[in-house]
């Protein structure tokens, strides 16, 4: 007997930061303890459907527009029985195909009998016919939603589902933070006191990048720093995008415009030495 978990990421942090932030917060203001996470999504199977075996958690999110993964996506990718499953993110932010993956998984786990029971973190309505057809190959779906979730999941689906569960604000408040906004999200540029760019325009490109990567080391929040040098370590060729989006934003405003590719590959090198010394 085993069991599988399926999670919609976007549901968790978008839920997620309305619970403590009191409205939706972007992504790249979301910050989630992956570790932490995936435990308490394994010690509520648990409570579930007690001595069955976990199969996997399955994580279903979109990929960003840059085409590579988040740090936070990587950490999922490398976890033990975790499958990261990707859709696409669309010119609006909203990702794309993740219910149609879900609801695909859950009926071929449920028609070849791999599992007998599934823990489903979602809200949205279409992933009500997946619950249906998995329920009629005998598959028991435990739903779990974030507070308050009959606000936030479709009743529909809570009403399919053969029990429901709730993460309270205390347990979210462990596994997700919130950044302060220190964007323009209209241009993604700093937002930064005064007007600095004339007085520092005359400075060597080199000085520029090693300005904007030492303010990026020592400004970034601690948990994001973990999370970036871990995914660092795992692949050293690429500069994690929590450090290189906010960073590229520091050059911007410096130099008054973007870099061009040439240099932007010289300031990643420079990145990359200061990770691997970090």
């Amino acid at each position: 007997m085993q069991i599988a978990v399926f999670v919609d990421a976007g549901y968790l942090y978008a839920q997620g930061s309305t619970l403590i932030a009191g409205k939706k917060q972007p992504r790249n203001l979301v910050i989630l303890n992956v570790e932490a996470t995936l435990t308490a999504l394994r010690r509520l199977c648990d409570e579930v459907a007690p001595g069955q075996r976990l199969l996997r958690i399955y994580w279903y999110d979109g990929l960003p527009r840059s085409g590579r993964m988040s740090s936070e996506q990587e950490q999922v990718a490398s976890a033990p029985y975790t499958k990261l499953r990707l859709g696409v993110i669309n010119s609006n932010g909203e990702q794309k195909g993740v219910d149609s993956l879900i609801v695909t998984d859950i009926i071929d786990l449920a028609r070849n009998r791999a599992v007998t029971s599934a823990l489903v973190l979602s809200g949205d309505e279409d992933i009500r016919i997946g619950v249906q057809i998995a329920q009629t190959f005998g598959v028991q779906v435990h739903l779990l939603g974030i507070k308050p979730a009959r606000g936030s999941q479709s009743p529909d689906l809570i009403q399919e589902a053969d029990t429901h569960h709730e993460w309270t604000e205390d347990l979210m408040k462990s596994l997700i933070s919130i950044l302060e906004q220190d964007f323009d999200p209209e241009t993604d540029r700093k937002i930064v006191p005064g007007n600095s760019q004339t007085a520092q325009a005359a400075q060597p490109i080199e000085t520029v990048f090693d300005t904007a990567i030492n303010d990026c080391m020592n400004t970034v929040d601690t948990r994001v720093l973990e999370i970036a040098t871990a995914a660092f370590k795992a692949n050293p060729s690429v500069v994690p995008s929590e450090l290189d989006r906010p960073t590229l934003g520091r050059i911007r405003n410096t130099l008054g415009r973007d870099l061009t590719e040439v240099e932007r590959k010289s300031y990643r090198a420079r990145f990359r030495a200061v990770l691997a010394q970090h």
